[in-house]
């Protein structure tokens, strides 16, 4: 994981004292004008980082708005800049009435390739409202810059090529005619003031397509370029920027970065630069680091294989990529498909016994090459069948040719042979069975299964626990590439000497699981599976996690009675918080009937008091609008649509306004609107997910209850559980404190409620990739301990004893003997 040097922002003292301290004091701030205008700056339509062409007027526009709109007034601002005489600047006026208006910046004296920076800024009290939510300051950035399309020297190609690296290392579409590698064509631009900075539109709907295969597939996508920088054509690098794609809503957008010094906290020395040679751009293998938005501050390897690569226009490269794959042994058969790019004339192989590592084969390939002793040749892609061999290991080697004989590539694959009539079967037993031994440590088959496998000859495992229910008609193969746990090398040592067994820990009452593992004797593959029922009784308090999906129908929400009349014992996790990082209890919430706020939105609304976890003096109620049966929300299941708004949800606090609201998976930023559910998904239990509206329509998912100022944050809720006391059955989810800490680190470390904003708007398109990435059901297998060998089993089989009497004359040499026959 990286720590990228500009994202990370300083945790302000107030957040820390919140947070950490047990006697923090209070200093009451300056009183506020009660007959002040309300000025501010809403959420710009307009850029804030402007970019224009020299040719272009240098002009931009920002809008200004009041809410006491009465007279006509010209606000005072506080003006400061990156360098004087460059900005001139209108003035703010509104008119009699208009509680919305706009000025003008110019910025003609700008200089060419230079950015500039401006902070507006709103002071006077008069003007203003000192507490509340919305911005008094604007702040942006402008830079006159041009761009020219790259052509090629005589000017007759006008298109480069992209060749894509970095999907394929965040996602697999499973599919046959999934390409790694997809290529498109692209127009590249080129900086006017500065030479080898180009920028390209790289991530849309060409590239998607090309990478399932050309199946048409829609998915989510913004409209940005992708900017290379190889003004030094020896440190060509990636700058940290999103791709603008999201291919799936659980992630968000796919941001990416060179792995150098210009983007990490790093030692240029160390930096994975690429290069620019003969009109190439290509990239180390492992130097591009991959993020996506909702798992922000945590970076991945990317161009693991190192086919990354832009070719200026004009620029053509032989592709030599070739690449195999094998089927299992049938009747003697073993079929390896060759996949030969257009410019291999010939893929040349041979077949040599054992399992050859990288090494071996490079040294092979060589051999090969120089001595000329193939076993067979392909001129296109296709499969070459194996048959005839002694049953054993072998390896195939393959070596790219083009027209004028000469190699530029090999691959290699390795195969289990079984001849014909012959077998290699998966020796493997293994099972979940129930266990008593560890009940002084509060372990027992109420909450816990004991593991345990073993074989001979195991090559490779993978397993998972999952629900029973969430994994009917999956694909297992997929669910256990995308969630499955491999062994290690001393696991499966001890498969093949002795056994393998641990506990499995941390299951819930009365609930079915079952256990997968995908076992490999280097021949064959098999999934074997063993299904466990808990005893005891279910807790729907010790799941965490839950999801839309997880709600009851309609019939089984609770009643808007149910709802008012109970006081919900109220669990959560407070991102704030230093220690006790499960959910617990927080405290109690209770709901009334709102009749104004029903009568003015016609649906019927509750107010909510308590899920901010602190007693507030005045205000400070959600809002929640009743689900079942209501036509606003035909088609959606859950008991309330909570809902916080900038004037009708905050609350005075320690002498002091806060404000509620909802934050997204990413930290963005605090937004006002129906932007969670809460619904029943036990009798009795209500929880709180993202809305399914909200995440549809815009993609964006909200997790986080939020209570602060803009400059400060009280609490930061989630996994927010409500529990009616008759059904309450105690417990703490079975989370692991670590992923918790590290959700509560990324809050700490990313979040700053500087601006309240509005909630985002709505496309009414929704589209991913989700047939293609489903949501795969969660492996359950936490921390591992080991455990005692399994109990050993009586069984029962057929035996016999064969007792044969010796004659009298033994010396015919008649034996005497017993035998002991088990099928």
């Amino acid at each position: 994981m990286k720590t990228f040097k500009y994202l990370l922002w300083a945790l302000l003292a107030t957040f820390v004292a919140t947070g950490c301290s047990d006697d923090a004091t209070y200093t009451p701030g300056a009183e506020e004008d009660p007959d002040n205008y309300g000025v501010y700056f809403p959420t710009q339509t307009t850029s804030t980082e402007v970019e224009v062409d020299p040719a272009d007027k240098a002009e931009v526009t920002y809008k200004v708005r009041r809410t006491n709109a009465l007279e006509a007034i010209t606000v005072p601002v506080v003006i400061t800049t990156s360098e004087e005489g460059i900005f001139d600047i209108a003035p703010i006026v509104f008119g009699p009435g208009e509680s919305e208006t706009e000025f003008t910046v110019n910025f003609e004296k700008a200089v060419e390739g230079t950015t500039y920076t401006c902070d507006i800024r709103i002071e006077d009290p008069h003007y203003i409202s000192l507490y509340g939510p919305r911005d008094t300051g604007l702040s942006f950035s402008v830079i006159r810059a041009g761009w020219e399309l790259v052509t090629s020297a005589d000017g007759s190609a006008t298109k480069g090529k992209w060749r894509d690296a970095l999907l394929s290392d965040v996602y697999s579409l499973n599919t046959a005619d999934f390409n790694p590698y997809p290529e498109i064509d692209v127009e590249i631009f080129q900086r006017t003031d500065i030479p080898g900075y180009y920028r390209m539109k790289v991530y849309g709907n060409a590239l998607v397509t090309a990478m399932a295969g050309g199946a048409s597939v829609s998915f989510e996508g913004r409209d940005v370029y992708t900017i290379i920088d190889a003004r030094d054509p020896q440190k060509v690098y990636i700058p940290y920027q999103s791709t603008g794609l999201t291919l799936s809503s659980n992630d968000g957008e796919l941001r990416i970065a060179s792995d150098v010094a210009e983007n990490f906290s790093m030692d240029e020395s160390t930096g994975q630069y690429g290069t620019l040679e003969n009109g190439v751009i290509t990239f180390p293998a492992q130097s591009i680091m991959l993020e996506l938005e909702n798992s922000a501050g945590a970076f991945y390897y990317g161009n693991r294989s190192g086919m990354l690569r832009i070719l200026l226009p004009g620029i053509v490269v032989p592709d030599y990529t070739l690449s195999l794959s094998k089927s299992e042994s049938v009747n003697g058969v073993v079929e390896i498909t060759a996949t030969l790019a257009a410019d291999i004339a010939k893929m040349k192989y041979a077949i040599f016994e054992g399992a050859l590592d990288e090494g071996q084969a490079s040294l092979k390939a060589q051999e090969l090459d120089a001595q000329g002793k193939f076993d067979g040749e392909l001129d296109q892609t296709g499969t070459i069948r194996i048959e005839g061999l002694e049953t054993g290991k072998y390896t195939l080697i393959g070596c790219a040719y083009d027209t004028e004989g000469i190699m530029h590539n090999y691959a290699s694959v390795n195969f289990g042979y079984i001849a014909a009539g012959e077998e290699k079967p998966i020796v493997l037993t293994m099972g979940l069975e129930a266990t008593n031994e560890y009940a002084g440590e509060g372990i027992t088959p109420d909450n816990s299964a004991k593991f345990y496998a073993y074989g001979d000859d195991i090559e490779s495992v993978t397993f998972g626990l999952f629900r029973t229910s969430k994994i009917a008609g999956i694909d297992q193969n997929a669910l256990l590439d995308a969630e499955g746990l491999a062994f290690t090398a001393e696991q499966i040592e001890a498969l093949n000497t002795k056994q393998v067994s641990f506990m499995l820990t941390g299951l819930n009452g009365n609930s079915d699981y079952t256990l997968l593992l995908r076992a490999d004797n280097g021949y064959i593959t098999r999934i074997f599976s063993a299904t466990y029922h808990t005893t005891g009784t279910f807790n729907p308090g010790l799941e965490s996690g839950y999801t839309y999906s997880d709600f009851l129908p309609e019939a089984q929400q609770p009643t808007l009675d149910q709802l008012t009349s109970t006081t919900w014992n109220y669990y959560a996790i407070d991102a704030t918080q230093t220690s006790n990082l499960v959910r617990h209890r927080i405290g109690q919430v209770t709901m009334t009937r709102n009749e104004a706020v029903s009568a003015e939105k016609q649906k019927t609304a509750v107010s909510i008091k308590g899920l901010s976890g602190i007693e507030f003096e005045s205000g400070g109620d959600i809002l929640g609008y009743y689900i079942p049966g209501e036509s606003a929300y035909k088609g959606y299941v859950g008991a309330l649509a909570l809902e916080t708004s900038q004037e009708e949800t905050s609350g005075i606090y320690q002498n002091q306004q806060l404000f509620t609201g909802f934050v997204p998976t990413d930290f963005s930023n605090v937004y006002f609107g129906e932007l969670i559910y809460m619904g029943a998904i036990a009798d009795g239990y209500l929880y709180c997910v993202p809305s399914p509206y909200i995440l549809e329509q815009t993609q964006v998912s909200f997790q986080y209850f939020f209570t602060g100022t803009t400059s400060s944050i009280t609490t930061l809720m989630y996994d927010m559980l409500l529990v009616d006391p008759d059904k309450d059955l105690g417990g703490i989810p079975s989370a692991v404190t670590s992923q918790i800490d590290a959700v509560r680190r990324a809050a700490l470390e990313r979040f700053m409620p500087t601006n309240f904003v509005e909630l985002p708007e709505v496309s009414g398109a929704a589209g991913y990739l989700e047939t293609v990435l489903p949501e795969l059901p969660r492996n359950l297998v936490g921390e591992m301990r080991s455990a005692s060998a399994p109990e050993a089993k009586h069984v029962k089989a057929r035996t016999s004893i064969v007792n044969r009497q010796a004659p009298a004359d033994a010396g015919r040499g008649e034996s005497v003997h017993r035998s002991l026959r088990v099928k």
